[in-house]
């Protein structure tokens, strides 16, 4: 989401690298798996469900509860993540930083029995996804064009493939607002993908590739970007290589309540796509934010899951994946306060309305078509 969780959640997992690796010798990251266990009751699901690994705390066992959570209560985890970009420059090695995160995270879903979604996130969503992120002082400025860029991203995407194989691979994330706050490089980006698209596919064939498009800006509905008519056009930009179409949904940035969200909203997708259709995140806040952008009720958020998970299964959706399992602690007074109350269950480890609605769906076997 461009207003902004994302960004935080990079640099939660850069700041906290080195203790979620010594967590993998202890419990933190490498504990048995709850998956199991798990009582199964009431009509079959055809999709996964999951959550990504935003914690609700700044600190290694809560990144780590991230993992336990998706495994207890799902069969995925979301990791999205900006390229280490000095790490996959040519001429360049990988660090010790990059090297114990992957071996953290790969025995974590391997403990925990989970699907990866991977999401390479190379825009900068602090500013509106307008930019590259994070880039080093000698790339400043530089875009999908320069050839250390691209030398550096098909670098990293091999390198997830190869190291994470991971079930879903997105090689850029909400990539509908790059396209509108910059055109030209976009053409860039499309030829980068369909590069980055090969590599992957030699290295991990099963491995389902796609970019995320940010849904309601799709539309023209995000309060937080300019208005245009809807993109549907962009749904098609990397064609015939994108295995899946992925979305990122936060219906309460666009919508004064749950009822007033259109009937068809996500069952209009297959009219603009033949390929799978997946939610690669999605949220609803369950209270109003101090800057009055993504307002909602804890019964607004329970509605809005109800539906979003009939709708899952009316479309044959693969996965959908909740962004944050808590409310991150970290984002009350800060840049990220919009997602202040975007969990199902409270920073206090508290359940909401809609956890309920989360949990009996999770409860139910998951039997794909």
């Amino acid at each position: 989401m461009d207003v902004r969780l994302h960004r935080a959640a990079v640099r939660i997992a850069a700041a906290i690298v080195a203790v979620v690796a010594l967590a993998v010798a202890g419990a933190a990251c490498g504990g048995s798996a709850s998956k199991g266990q798990r009582t199964t009751s009431g009509p079959p699901r055809t999709f996964m469900m999951g959550f990504s690994t935003v914690p609700r705390e700044l600190n290694a066992n809560a990144y780590a509860a991230t993992f336990d959570l998706a495994a207890k209560d799902g069969e995925m985890v979301l990791i999205q993540r900006t390229p280490p970009w000095s790490d996959f420059l040519p001429g360049a090695s990988v660090s010790a930083d990059t090297a114990d995160t992957t071996a953290s995270e790969k025995k974590a879903l391997a403990d925990k029995k989970l699907k990866l979604f991977f999401a390479i996130d190379p825009t900068d969503g602090a500013t509106g996804r307008d930019r590259l992120a994070d880039l080093p002082p000698q790339l400043a400025g530089k875009g999908f064009g320069d050839p250390d860029v691209r030398a550096a991203f098909l670098s990293y995407a091999k390198y997830v493939a190869l190291n994470y194989k991971p079930a879903y691979l997105a090689l850029g994330v909400e990539m509908n607002l790059y396209y509108e706050k910059n055109r030209a490089d976009f053409e860039n980006f499309r030829t980068l993908y369909s590069q980055a698209y090969d590599e992957v596919k030699k290295i991990s064939p099963a491995t389902q590739v796609t970019v995320t498009f940010q849904y309601e800006d799709l539309q023209g509905l995000l309060p937080t970007s300019d208005k245009h008519f809807p993109d549907w056009q962009l749904l098609h930009a990397f064609d015939p290589k994108l295995d899946l179409v992925t979305i990122s949904t936060y219906p309460s940035f666009a919508f004064p309540s749950a009822s007033a969200i259109p009937a068809n909203y996500y069952s209009q997708l297959a009219a603009f796509t033949d390929r799978p259709i997946a939610i690669a995140e999605m949220g609803y806040s369950s209270a109003a934010s101090a800057q009055g952008l993504n307002d909602g009720t804890e019964a607004d958020q329970a509605a809005y899951l109800k539906r979003v998970l009939i709708d899952a299964g009316k479309l044959k959706m693969p996965f959908v994946i909740w962004f944050a399992g808590w409310d991150p602690s970290f984002a009350k007074g800060s840049a990220y306060s919009v997602f202040q109350h975007i969990g199902l269950l409270r920073a206090d480890n508290s359940k909401k309305p809609a956890w309920q609605e989360w949990a009996t769906a999770a409860r139910r076997p998951y039997q794909p078509r």
